[in-house]
């Protein structure tokens, strides 16, 4: 088995956008974890033991909209870095591809 071409000018571009998409796929992670958890989890435990008043409960829907915006961009993300990766990977592990 040959050892893996060195990465060339091309390759390292679309590594760097890659990486920049990978980063913000985390932050779109973060976003629909920390929505959806204060609109599943944090204002209805809060509203009923009365910590917040119940006006708190017409920000749920919004954070459930927000939450699920953020994962459904992230899922088409995570198809661009997909799609922004094959070239090289198949380039430098042509074995894999198979």
């Amino acid at each position: 088995m040959p050892d893996p071409a060195p990465l060339l000018q091309g390759e390292w571009s679309d590594n760097g956008l890659a990486l920049k998409l990978l980063w913000i796929n985390l932050l779109l992670m973060v976003t629909a974890a920390v929505s959806l958890g204060f609109a599943h989890a944090i204002i209805p435990s809060a509203v009923d033991s009365g910590t917040f008043t119940n006006r708190a409960s017409r920000i749920r829907p919004i954070l459930y909209v927000i939450g699920s915006l953020a994962i459904i961009v992230a899922l088409i993300n995570v198809f661009f870095i997909i799609d922004i990766s094959r070239g090289w990977i198949e380039d430098i592990y042509p074995r894999w591809y198979e």
